[in-house]
């Protein structure tokens, strides 16, 4: 009984450390994605830090060690979120032009646009968490993104349906969001963050396979 008791005081002392460490690394999140240039290497960053917590590895508050691995890889994070906002954007104005230009609507991008969201989308899930584990180029981490999305898609979907839905869910439930908002700002970001890092664990603990060393940046 007493190890029963002891180990369920461990657990919920080990609950509410990662519960402080997210909130902490929430607010990190939140400022270092104010700046959208500064966004990419945030994200990284973040991920770095969340994946020690997945390993139970000894971390303390994130503040130091989010700001060290924001620093070391704000230039080939910041060049892959700019690559990849370019394209969204390229995408948002086919949207744009099929739903609210072209007369009538215009299938062929309409249908084009939303499938090449997706699989920016899905990719992207996978491109940050490889930038804050494994050195490597930009292009040969988004050919990697793209591998582990195409070999991993079950998970990867489940990863995206997780960062997107804690945001849509508010649209859907308004009330939910009117009596517990406090929570999407308290862990909005870093909770579905820490999700995907478990769902990633495996393969971002394994040595990386195609490690691309021409033209590092």
């Amino acid at each position: 009984m007493r190890d029963q008791l002891a180990s369920m005081m461990e657990g919920m002392k080990r609950s509410l450390n990662t519960a402080a460490d997210l909130l902490a690394l929430n607010l990190l999140l939140i400022l270092g994605c104010v700046p959208v240039v500064t966004a990419g290497a945030a994200w990284t960053a973040g991920y770095g830090y969340v994946l020690r917590l997945v390993r139970r590895e000894e971390t303390g508050l994130p503040f130091q060690p989010w700001w060290e691995a924001f620093r070391a890889n704000f230039r080939r994070a910041t060049a892959a979120w700019l690559l990849l906002l370019a394209c969204l954007l390229i995408v948002a104005g086919d949207y744009y032009y099929a739903v609210a230009i072209a007369e009538p609507v215009n299938r062929f991008f309409l249908v084009f646009s939303l499938v090449m969201a997706v699989l920016l989308l899905l990719a992207a899930t996978w491109l940050f968490p490889l930038l804050a584990r494994f050195d490597n180029s930009v292009r040969g981490h988004i050919k990697n993104a793209v591998l582990m999305t195409a070999g991993m898609f079950p998970q990867t979907l489940l990863a995206l349906a997780i960062q997107i839905g804690v945001w849509l869910l508010p649209l859907f439930v308004p009330a939910l969001f009117y009596y517990l908002g406090w929570l999407w700002v308290m862990f909005g970001f870093s909770y579905p963050m820490y999700l995907t890092a478990k769902l990633f664990r495996k393969p971002l603990d394994s040595e990386p396979r195609d490690v691309d060393v021409t033209g590092q940046d």
